[in-house]
């Protein structure tokens, strides 16, 4: 029998109150944390397959997005280190000691910077759609700085936001038909999406991610910026089509981790590549965790 659908629930850590969806009732946990312009609603498919081998999953809005708890949007409170202490404060709540981790986009980065600052608590990670070198590498491909135009329109307050803002959000459909080019997305999840960026202060905390991103590596230098070391089991995914981060940045992105680590590029998908594919998404994730 196939798992319900996700429904919604509440996961209430140290820090923040996390709104969140939940699907299956498994002895294993997964948490899955989604990136920027998305929420947790990308996950089901990929929830119910994971549900159905086993997991109970809860896809939290992160932090600032949607119901959950939006902290200041003040320097810092929306840095890779805030993101990080989320991961460690969600998976505190949960029962599985050793959980699958799982982050798209901000959420890999979530993830990965979790598992640079010691990995408490975290089981098997996968991180989607972002190298965790992601930075220290960006200068060496002309082509990236274009792809990522607008993380520097991001950079401006009250233009930034206008500009998420302007047309009914209408930059959130641009960045999904940019993105992932081969995705015939729903309409209804879409409007759920533009929905959560409707939701209180959502669209300055989103844009706070990239703000406290750039303060916190553009003063470091390059040899300060790259990771290395990492000790997490880690399943890396990228998508061939992706038109946010060009599938060469993940090139050698292995030799980040001292534990076991693997590279997957799925063809016939872009950046939201577990919306696309979930079936291959869950396909690997499975193969890598057993």
């Amino acid at each position: 029998m196939a798992p319900p659908a996700a429904t919604e629930t509440t996961l209430d850590t140290s820090g923040l109150e996390f709104a969140a969806l939940t699907c299956g009732d498994g002895d294993r946990d997964a948490l899955l944390l989604h990136g920027f312009p998305d929420a947790p609603r990308t996950f089901e498919p990929l929830m119910r397959r994971l549900a159905d081998a086993g997991y109970t999953c809860y896809a939290p809005f992160m932090r600032g997005y949607g119901e959950t708890e939006r902290p200041p949007t003040e320097p810092g409170n929306y840095s890779p280190m805030l993101l990080a202490s989320d991961v460690f404060a969600l998976t505190d709540e949960l029962d599985d000691p050793d959980p699958l981790v799982v982050g798209h986009d901000w959420g890999g980065m979530a993830v990965t910077t979790a598992a640079v600052t010691g990995g408490r608590g975290l089981g098997t990670c996968v991180s989607m759609a972002i190298p965790p070198n992601f930075w220290s590498q960006f200068d060496d491909y002309a082509t990236q700085a274009m792809r990522s135009w607008y993380m520097n329109q991001f950079q401006v307050p009250g233009h930034g936001e206008e500009l998420v803002r302007a047309n009914d959000f209408a930059l959130i459909e641009r960045l999904w038909q940019l993105w992932s080019p081969d995705w015939n997305y729903d309409a209804d999840h879409l409007a759920a999406v533009k929905d959560t960026f409707r939701t209180g202060e959502t669209v300055e905390a989103a844009l706070r991610y990239y703000r406290d991103f750039f303060d916190m590596f553009l003063p470091r230098r390059r040899s300060e910026q790259e990771i290395a070391g990492v000790d997490v089991p880690t399943l890396v995914l990228a998508g061939a089509h992706d038109g946010c981060i060009g599938a060469d940045l993940f090139e050698g992105v292995t030799d980040c981790f001292d534990a076991r680590a693997e590279l997957a590029v799925l063809n016939n998908a872009g950046h939201f590549l577990h919306a696309e594919r979930p079936d291959a998404v869950a396909d690997r994730i499975l193969a890598f965790v057993d």
